[in-house]
């Protein structure tokens, strides 16, 4: 193992205050996925006796209420990376030099390499912790429905990604930084534009680079779309890649509960030849049409249909559509995994070892080569 690494998680690990920490972390986590089983709960009940089928919660709301938990909860542990991750890495380099212990660590029998990933292995262990002891929380919404192991287990590789990724960056703020308190402000600051910042520009993709194409799509025979276009920025963002990791977004089933995925799921659909402003006609068999979709021929009259050309009704059974462009969830992963290269390469740039490049000297050239 990594020396600093273990050091490190030595340090860490051995007082009360991780596993206190790690305690909290679980009663919270719990208690959040009990909330969102109740709100799923209550919201289901109501949206069925609104429509006077309260007898079908049994049977259709229980896949939405799955969902529904899923995501919140995969939401959750996205922005709990964005706030403890920088909090953890960003201390890491500047934390060394302003103890002066730095100096020690760049003589010893280390690499620079070595130094930084151990580093990093230390400051994403909390983090991946936190990961792993809530990922029994996220059987409940399995054993309830309308989500697979599979989803869940991708959605919580997808948040660790991300870390990773978070974590990198903060080092290399860390190993520039002259201050603790500079290095943890900018390290929040690049988490902040990393996460949300990505999908601020899929969003300006979306808006203002073609709002032509926000118009309706048009249903013509049973045929859901046009040919749309690629979305690029919506590769950089985790968010974005976390929701298509974890959702199959063009799977529309009755969504009793409307899954906090909706809005990324306009993204999706967009790149696959859909109306963005379709969304909820889509998941949402009890929605009004009209705005965002219009029909033709033969499926635009007589009975009414659903955005497929379906009769109207509630149907638990999702209607799967082939997508036209592959998933974005990979080459997020790709763009996560370039960017950690560079931070640590550039990290380890900043931490010099001069005792790498003494090997094969005496002791006079050693001397005046450091």
């Amino acid at each position: 193992m990594n020396p600093v690494a273990q050091r490190e998680l030595q340090e860490r690990f051995r007082t009360l205050r991780s596993p206190l920490l790690v305690s909290v972390w679980v009663l919270i986590a719990g208690a959040v996925t009990f909330l969102a089983y109740l709100y799923a709960s209550s919201a289901a009940e109501s949206r069925l006796a609104n429509i006077g089928s309260a007898g079908f919660g049994s049977v259709f709301a229980a896949t939405s209420m799955g969902s529904f938990i899923l995501h919140a909860a995969l939401l959750g542990l996205l922005a709990s990376a964005v706030f403890v991750v920088p909090g953890q890495a960003a201390v890491m380099i500047v934390g060394e030099r302003e103890r002066q212990t730095l100096p020690l660590l760049q003589v010893s029998q280390l690499s620079a390499s070595r130094i930084i990933v151990g580093k990093l292995v230390s400051a994403l262990s909390f983090i991946l912790l936190l990961l792993v002891v809530v990922t029994p929380l996220l059987v409940i919404p399995v054993l309830i429905g309308g989500v697979t192991v599979g989803e869940a287990v991708a959605g919580v590789g997808m948040v660790a990604a991300a870390s990773v990724a978070i974590g990198a960056l903060s080092m290399w703020i860390s190993a520039r930084a002259r201050s603790m308190q500079g290095a943890v402000l900018g390290s929040y600051v690049v988490a902040a534009l990393f996460v949300f910042g990505t999908l601020g520009l899929v969003i300006a993709e979306v808006l203002l680079l073609a709002p032509s194409e926000l118009g309706p799509t048009r249903y013509v025979d049973g045929v859901a779309r046009d040919q749309g276009r690629e979305l690029y920025a919506s590769w950089l963002s985790p968010v974005v890649g976390m929701v298509d990791a974890s959702d199959d977004a063009l799977s529309f089933g009755a969504e009793v509960v409307a899954s906090p995925y909706r809005p990324f799921r306009q993204i999706l659909i967009k790149r696959q030849g859909f109306a963005a402003g379709s969304v909820d006609i889509l998941y949402d068999p009890f929605a009004a049409y009209g705005g965002g979709v219009s029909f033709e021929g033969d499926l635009g009259r007589g009975v009414p249909i659903d955005a497929l050309g379906q009769p109207l009704g509630v149907s638990s059974t999702p209607r799967e559509v082939d997508p036209i462009r592959g998933g974005v969830w990979w080459r997020t992963l790709i763009f996560e995994g370039a960017l950690t290269v560079l931070a640590l390469w550039r990290s380890t740039r900043l931490v010099q070892v001069p005792r790498s490049r003494l090997f094969g000297r005496g002791p006079k050239e050693a001397v005046d080569a450091a």
